[in-house]
């Protein structure tokens, strides 16, 4: 078990979910018989990090009354309310607050996955790095754009950008929407306005050869970011391929 604080990132517009998400936040869509963020809050607690950041924007209200009303069991929940949507990288930098410790784990709401949390916070911490990425293997490179590790797993490639070490392609990834950010990675991320994280922290860090790790996982991984990838997600419950987290309360 890790004792850690983290971020579950659910700001965000659901764009590609449009009309649903006109009226129901992504964060509140169900599965199985709990909620994206119940699975969410219940998957960090099961790992051991029980102080828990989320940050609102879109609905956000509805998020904040659902987990107030019922709220989870071993968590103590921060909200950081934005006034303007602030993208993954502002909405990390404005709830710096809320982090004392080493490092902290960042989880996007609308994924769901068991990967290990307390085996990427050891290798996080073994590498010493700024950040580690937990990755999976990338089943679509032209769609979804491609990551590549060097040997000692840190990355050599993020997106378009390459590393100064990078000695052709490695081993094809996919960003999985969970993190490892050590405290230092705050001094990385410009305050005061909206950051897009993958735009403007981490690909030039990758450029410059900082220590940016992927932790690879391969185990259960899905998104709800689409009609059809929340439908596959919904089956994948009802055939019992992934057993959400905190299922029978939020």
């Amino acid at each position: 078990m890790i004792h850690h604080s983290g971020m579950i990132l659910a700001a965000g517009y659901g764009e590609r979910l449009r009309p649903q998400t006109d009226v129901l936040p992504k964060p509140l869509f169900k599965i199985g018989d709990t909620t994206m963020i119940g699975n969410a809050v219940a998957y960090m607690v099961h790992h051991g990090i029980t102080d828990i950041t989320i940050n609102l924007h879109h609905l956000g209200h509805m998020i904040k009354e659902e987990l107030l009303k019922n709220p989870p069991r071993g968590a103590t929940i921060h909200f950081e309310e934005e006034k303007i949507i602030m993208g993954t990288g502002g909405g990390i930098k404005g709830a710096e607050r809320f982090f004392q410790g080493e490092e902290f784990v960042v989880v996007n709401s609308d994924v769901l996955t068991d990967v290990d949390l307390g085996a990427a916070v050891k290798f996080h911490r073994s590498k010493n790095g700024l950040a580690t990425l937990v990755t999976r293997k990338n089943p679509n490179p032209e769609k979804i754009g491609v990551l590549c590790s060097g040997g000692d797993g840190r990355l050599e490639r993020f997106l378009s950008v390459k590393s100064p070490a990078s000695k052709g392609e490695g081993e094809k990834l996919m960003f999985t929407g969970v993190h490892v950010l050590s405290r230092e990675f705050f001094n990385k991320i410009p305050a005061g306005r909206p950051v897009d994280i993958s735009r403007e922290v981490y690909a030039p860090l990758v450029a410059e050869g900082a220590e940016i790790y992927a932790f690879n996982h391969d185990g259960y991984w899905a998104d709800i970011g689409t009609p059809e990838t929340y439908k596959a997600a919904c089956d994948d419950v009802k055939n019992k391929k992934f057993k959400p987290y905190g299922g029978g309360q939020i």
